[in-house]
């Protein structure tokens, strides 16, 4: 193996190295997520290992939903819920109790 092959190893290693560093970049910076998309998850809470609840934004109105492996079933639509609100002090005001 001579000296050529080893710089021919070491340009294509480092070409391809950088084409990795750049699609990291790129992931993490959010360049390939959808801008604008009207349905996102504001908060989710994990019953057990498959299942969760969750609060959905759909456009301008908020729903909370029940997340199983096998389905999706909508609880709620929420009325008066404002984006700082936590899941618990939601929770605890449609119960009747003050959050902790």
């Amino acid at each position: 193996m001579g000296v050529s092959a080893i710089l021919q190893f070491l340009l294509a290693f480092g070409i391809v190295l950088f084409f990795l560093v750049l699609v990291y970049y790129f992931v993490r910076k959010g360049f390939f997520s959808q801008k604008g998309s009207s349905i996102s998850v504001v908060e989710r809470h994990y019953l057990d290992r498959k299942s969760f609840i969750a609060i959905v934004r759909v456009v301008d109105e908020y729903f909370v939903i029940l997340v199983t492996d096998s389905s999706a079933t909508v609880l709620k639509k929420l009325e008066d819920y404002k984006e700082s609100d936590s899941f618990s002090t939601i929770f605890f005001r449609k119960i009747g109790r003050r959050s902790k």
